[in-house]
């Protein structure tokens, strides 16, 4: 059933914008959860797909931008700031609902902090409900690595988590509920609640991004900037990770090409000879599994450590 948006609040200091590439399953729940926060503005839904996602958001009394060309999370997103006008925005994943008690506390505290640009609380997976990898360290070579030889599972174990809590680098991946306001490196743009004022003073997201690695960099252009970024210790957010991703296949090879870009834009020279040795594993390990792809696993593997460039 159709969520219907109350009208924008008089008092208004959250906008709300979502990109929707073939979100039809999801969109539903994520704008009725929207609809429950207060001081909602404008509720901008950019639909980069070929479904009903569009359709349905207009019945429920979003502000509706058709760009079926899908040119990428980034642009979606800067395209739904430039309709909006409250001083706060929420960025927010189609298979996002997030919790209205959360955005509040989140408001009040930008409202208190100024110098900070970012917050978002705690995510958690719609299944499992166990919190999302959403906040912490930047990503990097450790991470990849990790993410490559699929050592991710070990952290069902529980001396894999003792160890990893210990390791600066590893430590985020199993202390995932901050216990207060927490400054961080990154946060995974999964329902940021992000000052207005500080988009437009970097830009907003580098629209070169398709998919994945897009708000490491934002990220790292605020911090560049002078910004904070905060993780708060508040409940945020369910997430139903990658409804909209064509196969897990189709996630893992944009997530490598996204990654890879931010890795060749930003890291340092040792590093980004890191990223190559675990490219070359990971495009391995997937071309073992699916030979038929083998060029297009390359291309988005070694090729994307390969073809990106410093700034």
């Amino acid at each position: 059933m159709t969520s219907t948006l109350a009208p924008a609040s008089v008092d208004a200091v959250v906008d709300v914008v979502v990109v929707a590439y073939r979100s039809a399953d999801v969109i539903d729940r994520c704008l009725g959860a929207a609809c429950r926060i207060h001081g909602v503005g404008q509720v901008i839904v950019v639909d980069h797909g070929d479904d009903e996602s569009g359709a349905i958001a207009t019945l429920a009394g979003a502000t509706v931008l058709a760009h079926p060309d899908n040119p990428g999370f980034g642009a979606g997103q800067n395209r739904g700031f430039e309709r909006g006008t409250s001083r706060y925005v929420l960025v927010l994943n189609p298979d996002a609902a997030p919790r209205a008690e959360g955005i509040a506390a989140g408001v009040r505290y930008l409202d208190a902090h100024p110098e900070v640009a970012i917050v978002q609380g705690v995510v958690r997976d719609s299944v499992t409900s166990e919190p999302d990898r959403s906040q912490g360290r930047e990503l990097g070579v450790l991470h990849l690595l990790g993410r490559a030889t699929g050592a991710r599972r070990l952290a069902r174990w529980s001396i894999a988590r003792w160890v990893a809590a210990r390791i600066g680098a590893l430590r985020d991946h199993v202390e995932r509920i901050p216990m207060s306001p927490t400054g961080v490196e990154a946060l995974a743009a999964t329902a940021w609640l992000a000052r207005r004022d500080a988009l437009a003073n970097v830009g907003g997201f580098d629209e070169e991004y398709f998919l994945y690695g897009e708000d490491l960099d934002l990220c790292r252009r605020l911090r560049g900037a002078g910004w904070k970024i905060v993780a708060l210790p508040h409940e945020w957010a369910m997430h139903d990770q990658g409804s909209s991703a064509a196969s897990s296949f189709e996630r893992e090879l944009t997530w490598w090409r996204g990654t890879l870009r931010f890795a060749g834009l930003w890291w340092t020279t040792p590093q980004r000879f890191g990223a190559l040795v675990v490219a070359f594993i990971r495009g391995a390990g997937l071309a073992l599994q699916n030979p038929r792809a083998v060029r297009r696993i390359w291309r988005s593997t070694v090729g994307a450590a390969l073809g990106a460039r410093t700034r």
